[in-house]
């Protein structure tokens, strides 16, 4: 509740206790609807909306004006989303942030936080810092949330298990038909187990072995023949496609391991280091990308596209080593949308 009062401040210093309530009570609703959605193109353009009210000029869409509007009405009747815009970016920044605040709950993760996560940490990480430092601060409140959520995700999904003992099996005479299925009751944990290690075996082996060639599959020469910016955001979309789930630290380093000089460019300056071997990149999402678009994927959306959108964050100078980890970021987002939470 103190988190909330403070981030009310944003819009003005005078704040009731009925304002308080009635938006922490259409937090709650908020929290338990959007918990639910489980279609990864659904959050994508959920989040893309939060992420769109907490930056910029912080005005909404119309859809989630609408929708934090009538979370807020049941508490606060007089309440429109148009005479106070940025209550909405307040509300649905703590409803963020509060799905992916949950810690995983065992090693196989959460798929819903993990999309939210994922997806807030791309398209927050993305927008021009603010000048006002009340909503900055929500911005970046947010923004940390998703960043530890999508970390931590990623390390716990990848844990080895403990292989346990088989089950014990009993049957009593006259019983023998199910004994079949009591040997795959009690052998199933262990089964499971090994498949689950395996798997991760099998995405660090694909993904080590990827890495020691030093030479890129998908534009077909050595990496230190290809510009230093072209070659990370190329090593970053090619390793996602080796993940089962979002990237670890571990996977950044090895994606960002040739980086020397790490020159600073705009969105427009890694189009122009991609050259050629841009439509190369592209064909790799021939089908078109998820929902979100730009929002959420940027740096996909301009190699997809030959083209920039208009944004003062696109205009902004990041090193080849942002630009490296944010391929690596979008792509492994893009390949969770495409193929689910794989069983490990």
């Amino acid at each position: 509740m103190s988190t909330l009062a403070n981030h009310m401040r944003i819009t003005g210093l005078q704040v009731t206790n009925d304002e308080v309530d009635s938006r922490s009570a259409a937090i709650k609703a908020l929290r338990v609807s959007w918990g639910k959605i489980n279609s990864a193109d659904n959050i994508f353009l959920k989040a893309a909306d939060v992420a769109a009210a907490l930056g910029g000029d912080g005005i909404p869409s119309e859809t989630l004006g609408k929708e934090v509007e009538v979370a807020v009405q049941k508490k606060a009747s007089a309440f429109l989303y148009a005479d106070r815009p940025l209550d909405v970016g307040i509300v649905a920044g703590m409803v963020a942030t509060e799905i992916v605040s949950v810690a995983p709950g065992d090693s196989s993760g959460c798929f819903i936080a993990d999309v939210w996560a994922a997806a807030l940490w791309s398209a927050l990480s993305f927008q021009q810092p603010l000048v006002d430092e009340k909503r900055e601060a929500l911005r970046m409140f947010v923004l940390q949330a998703a960043r530890d959520r999508s970390t931590v995700g990623a390390e716990k999904a990848r844990k080895r298990v403990i292989v346990p003992d088989f089950g014990a099996v009993t049957f009593v005479a006259g019983s023998e038909a199910e004994f079949g299925q009591g040997i795959k009751v009690a052998a199933g944990p262990t089964i499971e187990a090994l498949r689950r290690n395996a798997a991760l075996d099998r995405e660090e082996l694909d993904f080590l072995w990827w890495a020691q060639l030093r030479r890129s599959r998908l534009l077909k020469r050595p990496l230190d023949s290809i510009d230093e910016v072209a070659r990370v955001v190329a090593a970053g979309i090619e390793g996602a496609a080796y993940l089962r789930r979002m990237p670890c630290e571990v996977h950044r380093e090895i994606v960002l391991r040739t980086i020397d000089i790490n020159p600073s460019v705009t969105l427009a300056g890694v189009l122009d280091a991609l050259k050629g071997d841009r439509e190369t990149l592209a064909a790799v999402y021939a089908n078109g990308l998820p929902a979100g678009g730009a929002t959420l994927f940027p740096l996909l959306s301009a190699i997809f596209k030959g083209e920039i959108a208009d944004s003062s964050a696109a205009r902004l100078d990041r090193s080849a080593e942002e630009w490296g980890a944010r391929a690596l970021l979008e792509a492994a987002l893009v390949n969770m949308r495409s193929a689910g939470p794989r069983k490990l």
